[in-house]
C-alpha cells in the first residue's frame, strides 16, 4: 500500500477497545469449580466406595483433599498467569511446603498399608479414575487459556495439566482407602503425567498466541 496515512486512519477507525482480563487468581477461582464439577460428574460412571471418615486416620484423607485442591488451584493459577505476555511463572512459596506435606501423606498411606509395595495392576482403578476425572477438565483448562493465548503454550498447558492432576487426586481421595501401595501411587502419578501430555497436545494450537 502506497498511502500509509489511509491505512493508519482505517486501522484507527476500526479499532475496538481491548477488554482487560481479570487477574489470574480470580480466573482460576472461577474456572476451578466448573472443572471439578465436570470431573465429579464423569466419575459417577465408575463404581465408587466412600472413604471411611469414622476411622482414626480419616484426617489423612481430609488433609489430602485440602492439599490436592490447594496445589491444583495454585498451579492452575500459575498456568493462567504464565499465559499473559510479560508475566513470569510465579508459584507461591507455600506450594513447596504443601507439596512436601502431600508426599508425606502418601508415605503415611504406604506405611499403614498391608501390602506397601503392591502388585502389578493394583492401581488400575485409581489410574482409570484420575483419567476419567481429568479428561473433561482439560477442555476447561484450554478454554480458560484460550482467552489470552500464550506465547509459550507448552509451558502454560503443562502447568494446567499438573493442576488438573492434583484436582483429580482431590476427587479420588473421597473414595480411596487411606492405605495405598507404591504401585498404586505410581498409577496416580502416571495418570497425571498422561493428562499433562494430552493437555499439551490437545491445546497447543488452540492457545498459541
Amino acid at each position: 500500500m502506497s498511502d500509509h496515512d489511509m491505512l493508519i486512519a482505517g486501522l484507527a477507525r476500526d479499532a475496538r477497545p481491548v477488554r482487560r482480563v481479570a487477574p489470574a487468581w480470580m480466573r482460576a477461582l472461577g474456572w476451578t469449580p466448573v472443572a471439578l464439577s465436570l470431573g465429579y460428574i464423569t466419575t459417577t460412571l465408575l463404581h465408587r466406595e466412600a472413604t471411611d471418615w469414622s476411622g482414626p486416620l480419616a484426617w489423612v484423607a481430609a488433609a489430602n483433599i485440602i492439599l490436592s485442591l490447594s496445589l491444583g488451584l495454585a498451579v492452575f493459577g500459575a498456568a493462567l498467569s504464565s499465559s499473559v505476555a510479560g508475566q513470569a511463572v510465579r508459584m507461591p512459596v507455600w506450594t513447596i511446603v504443601a507439596l512436601a506435606a502431600w508426599l508425606a501423606l502418601a508415605i503415611i498411606g504406604i506405611g499403614v498399608s498391608r501390602h506397601p509395595m503392591g502388585a502389578i495392576g493394583q492401581g488400575s482403578y485409581c489410574f482409570t479414575f484420575v483419567m476419567t476425572a481429568g479428561l473433561p477438565m482439560i477442555a476447561i483448562a484450554i478454554m480458560a487459556l484460550r482467552r489470552t493465548g500464550s506465547l509459550r503454550p507448552a509451558r502454560s498447558l503443562a502447568l494446567s495439566g499438573m493442576g488438573i492432576g492434583f484436582m483429580a487426586f482431590a476427587l479420588l481421595a473421597f473414595c480411596h482407602p487411606i492405605g495405598m501401595s507404591v504401585v498404586d501411587l505410581l498409577g496416580h502419578l502416571t495418570a497425571a503425567l498422561i493428562l499433562c501430555g494430552i493437555t499439551i497436545v490437545a491445546g497447543r494450537k488452540i492457545v498459541s498466541a
